[in-house]
């Protein structure tokens, strides 16, 4: 904290300078107005009355590796992502400490992408499939959210692709970088009369910097567009990836990290530790305003996933997964009078997984060791109130979610029913400051591979895994004008019943999981973004303390310690200028402070610092562009595995690398 406050002191100094120097002329500048509908009702962002983040990235994108989602939320307060070199694990994400927990992929987080549900019915989330190259805003609902989107939504990530342009185009990418690493991408857009499609294709690869990470993968992507009529609009996405193969190295101790941090598990190599991915989505989007007074919007989708990974043990270490799940919703929005909006909303999602694991014969299939089909089922109702009046805005929310668990077996199902309330309140009447005070809840099951990690080696679920929940509290600051952007955000969360992972020596690398009791989250989130002509600044700072309230582990008790995974604090700032000329160069920093890898707070992993660069150049028909992580060479770990047997917790990051590339426009 000390080596800190001197940070906070000039980038306080910093804000109040750019503050004061706000002249009337700038004042009387007329601010843009951005509208979202992350919390379902479309409302401007500067009232909206819950923790919220939104950027844009059509300039950002020239710059960008496009190989991590990471490169797009680190100015995100309050969010903390691992695990951008192993493709195998995917990007993990947790926001406030929720899906800190993952193993692979992101739980206890919503994922939406264009409108349609990433995350399955159950709340396991990846993002293999994404398009990044395409990516044009992201919102990010830092908080419990479960009255707007039912179960595993600690937080929210509404992604949005491409959509916004005029005319025809057809783009070139061409990358490359250390670790022969090749990102080779083809979008083209059409706009003809009353519809437009954007098309995508996108090829990446690389050695991976540490032994026995490398991996290929392809990723289509479609949208289309078409207006019915003025007031009414269809929209279809599709999306196919394929993904032969990602290699993965596993954790090391710290012995294996100071001899060759750049060596794999040797258990990895024997087993031939990888994962095999086709994945294929697709949606259809209806919007239709029905008069001035009542809309409708509404969605159906379908998606596939066939899944073949190898873990590095033998019994029912190689893994084949087939998992079909579809949903659907609708909503009805009701105006009666010009300051109040009602919303109704109903959805359906069902899940189906095909699960089966062998004897991994040193990445070889073997006898058959679990077989056993698992679903769930959920479905929702939901009220939404919206009041609005010249001092403020009132959010009333309240949603009920059914779920059904169940293998094939019927002592295994499970009925959960959850009822979710929010209330948030934006003061307005202050000039360009405005403050909002809310309160929202969110519940979690386990997911279908946690609830079928049972350690008593059985078919069926985990009998003693429940589902946790968690109740928000946020008070919050926003001052707005042309130049400025100021947030301040501080929460308190109390959580039961989290789930935590952990291993077993008879398991080594596979993740069986528990719940710890209480936690109770406490923490302060900062974000400033000024612009003056061709520069641009942001910063974002984040306290966390959450820690075990009341958590009993054997003869152990782990109450008043640290949640694991989770830094306490973080600061992340940017320098972005634009020179004349089509020249742009951008200068970023991270800091990560120390965070626990086990539950007992034995282990402590030490905080870092990183330095990124990123340099452009812009002409009419071609552009180039170039770019240096980890500029000054620091050693600190992509990813921890929290409760990893042996303390194998460590992966190793990358050194100092680098990337180039261009673009061509047709």
């Amino acid at each position: 904290m000390k080596k800190f406050s001197n940070v906070l002191v000039r980038l306080l100094v910093l804000i109040t300078f750019s503050l004061e120097a706000q002249d009337s002329l700038q004042q009387k500048i007329s601010l843009k107005e951005i509208t979202l509908d992350a919390v379902r009702i479309k409302t401007p962002k500067r009232i909206i009355p819950f923790a919220i983040s939104h950027r844009r990235f059509e300039d950002d994108q020239l710059g960008l590796a496009q190989n991590s989602l990471q490169d797009y939320l680190t100015m995100v307060p309050g969010l903390y992502a691992q695990n951008t070199q192993n493709f195998a694990q995917d990007l993990r994400i947790s926001i406030r400490g929720f899906g800190a927990r993952s193993g692979f992929g992101i739980r206890g987080i919503q994922l939406i992408v264009d409108g349609i549900p990433e995350t399955t019915p159950d709340g396991q989330g990846q993002l293999d499939n994404l398009p990044l190259g395409l990516i044009q805003s992201i919102t990010v609902l830092r908080g419990p959210a479960s009255s707007f989107y039912g179960n595993a939504s600690g937080g929210v990530i509404q992604i949005n692709t491409l959509e916004d342009f005029e005319e025809n185009f057809v783009r070139l990418r061409l990358q490359g970088g250390s670790f022969s690493s090749r990102n080779l991408a083809a979008t083209i857009g059409l706009n003809i009369n009353k519809t437009k499609a954007v098309l995508y294709q996108n090829h990446s690869e690389s050695e991976g910097y540490r032994n026995h990470s490398k991996y290929k993968q392809q990723v289509f992507n479609a949208r289309v567009w078409h207006d019915l009529s003025e007031s009414s609009q269809i929209r279809w996405q599709f999306n196919y990836t394929n993904s032969p193969y990602a290699y993965d190295a596993g954790g090391i101790n710290i012995e294996m990290v100071n001899e060759n941090q750049k060596q794999a598990r040797p258990q990895n190599e024997t087993y031939k530790t990888y994962e095999t991915i086709n994945h294929l989505k697709t949606g259809l989007q209806w919007e239709k305003q029905i008069n001035d007074k009542l809309s409708w919007d509404s969605y159906a989708f379908y998606a596939h996933r066939d899944f073949v990974g190898r873990l590095p043990f033998g019994f029912g270490g190689f893994v084949d997964l087939k998992r079909d799940y579809y949903g659907l919703g609708t909503a009805m929005e009701y105006q009666p009078k010009k300051h109040h909006r009602m919303q109704l909303r109903f959805s359906l999602a069902d899940q189906k997984d095909h699960r089966q694991r062998f004897k991994n014969l040193n990445g070889s299939s073997g006898e058959n060791t679990l077989d056993q089909d698992e679903l769930f089922f959920n479905t929702s109702l939901s009220f939404l109130d919206e009041l609005k009046w010249n001092f403020g805005l009132l959010r009333l929310g309240l949603r009920y979610d059914y779920q059904r668990l169940s293998t094939q077996r019927e002592r295994d199902e499970v009925q959960l029913n959850s009822l979710n309330p929010s209330l948030g309140f934006t003061y307005t009447q202050l000039g360009n400051n405005v403050m909002f005070i809310s309160y929202s809840s969110s519940f979690e099951t386990p997911t279908l591979n946690e609830l079928s990690a049972n350690p008593s080696a059985n078919e069926g679920f985990n009998p003693n895994l429940s589902p946790s929940n968690a109740h928000n509290f946020e008070l919050g600051w926003r001052f707005t004008t042309p130049q400025n952007k100021v947030e301040a955000t501080i929460y308190a969360i109390n959580t039961r019943n989290e789930i935590l992972p952990y291993e077993l020596a008879d398991f080594p690398d596979r993740d069986f999981y528990r719940n710890a009791g209480f936690t109770a989250r406490r923490g302060i989130e900062l974000f400033w973004e000024h612009q003056m002509g061709s520069w641009e600044w942001m910063a974002s700072y984040n306290y966390a303390s959450i820690k075990f309230d009341n958590y009993v582990l054997g003869d152990k008790n782990l109450s008043g310690n640290q949640l694991p995974g989770v830094p306490e604090q973080q600061f992340t700032a940017s320098l972005k200028y634009s020179f004349i000329g089509g020249w742009g160069t951008a200068l970023q920093s991270q800091y990560s402070g120390n965070l626990y890898a086990d539950d007992a707070n034995q282990t402590m992993v030490e905080d870092y610092f990183l330095v990124n660069f990123r340099f452009w150049k812009s002409l009419e028909k071609i552009s180039f562009f170039c770019g240096i992580n980890n500029l000054l060479d620091k050693t600190y770990y992509d990813n921890i595995r929290i409760n990893a047997y042996g303390k194998r917790y460590y992966e190793p990051a990358p050194m100092r690398n680098f990337y180039l590339g261009i673009n061509l426009s047709l």
